[in-house]
C-alpha cells in the first residue's frame, strides 16, 4: 500500500515539474482563456491527457521506438513549428479586433479547446521525447507493482496536470478584470510573438 502512494507522489511530481516548465500548451491555454473563460484549462488540459493516454497505449505495445526516431522527431517538429507559428499570426491579426466586452463565456469553444490541447501536446518534440524516456522508465518501475501500479503513477501525473493548468487558467481569467481593452490587445501581441518563437524554435530544430 506504501508503494502504491509512493507510485501516485511520484506521478504527481514528474507532471507538476513537467507542466510547470513554460511551453507551447501552456502559451495556448493562457491565450484562449484571455480569449474565453475560465474553464479554458480545463479543456485543454483534456486533449493533453487523451494525447498521452494514447502515448502510453503506444508504449506498453512496444512501439515507443518510433517516439525517439529521428525522421518521427523532425515530422513533429516542423508540423508544431507550422502550427505555431500559424497560430501566432493569426493571434496577432485578430488581437487588434478583440475587447474584453466581447469575450465567449458559453460553451461552444470547448470541442476546440479540446482539440488544441491534443494539438499543442502532439506536435510538441520535446512533450513526445519526454514519454519516451523518462515516461517508458518510470513507466517500467510502475508496472512492477501490477496494474495498480501503473494506475496509481498515470493518476498521480494526471492530477498534477489538471491542478496546474485549471490553476493557471482560473489566475489568469481573474487577471482581466484588472485590464483595459489596450493592455488586453497588447498581451494577446506578446503571446502571439511568443507562439511564433517558439514555431520558430521547433522549425529550426527539425531542419
Amino acid at each position: 500500500m506504501l508503494n502504491l502512494f509512493l507510485l501516485l507522489i511520484t506521478g504527481f511530481s514528474l507532471g507538476i515539474t513537467g507542466a510547470m516548465i513554460p511551453g507551447p500548451l501552456t502559451l495556448f491555454t493562457v491565450s484562449e482563456t484571455l480569449k474565453t473563460n475560465k474553464f479554458a484549462g480545463f479543456k485543454t488540459i483534456s486533449g493533453h491527457i487523451i494525447v498521452e493516454g494514447i502515448i502510453i497505449i503506444l508504449i506498453f505495445s512496444g512501439l515507443h521506438g518510433l517516439l525517439t526516431s529521428r525522421k518521427f522527431v523532425t515530422i513533429t517538429s516542423v508540423v508544431g513549428g507550422i502550427a505555431l507559428m500559424l497560430m501566432g499570426f493569426l493571434l496577432f491579426f485578430n488581437s487588434k479586433k478583440m475587447r474584453l466586452s466581447d469575450l465567449k463565456t458559453d460553451s461552444e469553444f470547448s470541442k476546440g479547446l479540446v482539440i488544441g490541447g491534443m494539438i499543442f501536446s502532439a506536435l510538441s518534440p520535446g512533450f513526445i521525447i519526454w514519454w519516451a524516456t523518462i515516461g517508458v522508465s518510470t513507466l517500467a518501475k510502475a508496472a512492477s507493482f501490477g496494474i495498480a501500479g501503473i494506475f496509481m503513477l498515470i493518476i498521480g501525473h494526471w492530477i498534477a496536470d489538471v491542478a496546474w493548468y485549471g490553476t493557471l487558467s482560473l489566475t489568469v481569467h481573474h487577471g482581466k478584470s484588472y485590464l483595459t481593452d489596450v493592455a488586453y490587445q497588447n498581451i494577446l501581441k506578446f503571446f502571439s510573438f511568443l507562439l511564433t518563437l517558439v514555431g520558430l524554435s521547433f522549425l529550426a530544430n527539425g531542419v
